[in-house]
């Protein structure tokens, strides 16, 4: 596509760019693709992926939400040796309308890279700076900051197709406790 024929359809171009660079991140970072076939092809290949360990499972009943969690071993797709990756899978009920009690589901996958002590969270900071540098660009974005009281213990970067109403994707960093820090990318999939 030429200069010219980028600058007179920004929108479409913006909106293409974003999507391919959002199934970029989930091919650089999860080891199971929902972008790639079905939802329960995905949903099979993840509970089922043999370095996974640690697994526990909450089926959706009439009063909870289903719910996935495992812990990779030796797994660290960031720039930094995570002494610690999970990944999480929920269903996560969404409110569209407050008046009317409309109600819809969203899937929320993540993956945590979990690191330890004060250069544990000077790695996290430097891939999550590193993450939006490279991304960023792509998206239309918006930042703020996770706060304890007065003191700042993360940030997050909210990621927007245009088009699109709600976040698909959102990256933080965040300061857990004394010792222990996080790396975390949020997808939201919306299935049908």
């Amino acid at each position: 596509m030429s200069q010219n024929e980028e600058n007179e359809h920004p929108t479409v171009t913006i909106r293409y760019v974003g999507n391919d660079y959002l199934i970029k991140i989930v091919k650089n970072y999860f080891r199971s693709d929902p972008y790639r076939n079905e939802f329960g092809f995905f949903l099979k290949h993840l509970m089922n992926d043999p370095i996974l360990v640690n697994k526990s499972t909450r089926l959706r009943t009439d009063t909870s939400l289903f719910y996935f969690q495992g812990v990779y071993k030796n797994y660290s797709p960031y720039g930094f040796l995570a002494d610690r990756t999970e990944i999480r899978l929920a269903e996560q009920e969404l409110v569209i309308d407050d008046s009317l009690s409309l109600k819809d589901t969203l899937i929320v996958y993540q993956l945590l890279g979990f690191n330890n002590g004060k250069a544990g969270l000077e790695s996290v900071k430097a891939e999550y700076s590193k993450f939006n540098r490279r991304y960023g660009k792509h998206f239309i974005t918006e930042s703020g900051s996770i706060t304890q009281g007065a003191e700042i213990v993360g940030a997050a970067e909210d990621y927007f197709i245009r088009g699109v109403a709600a976040s698909p994707l959102t990256v933080a960093w965040a300061k857990l406790d004394e010792s222990e820090s996080a790396f975390i990318i949020t997808l939201r999939l919306k299935t049908k």
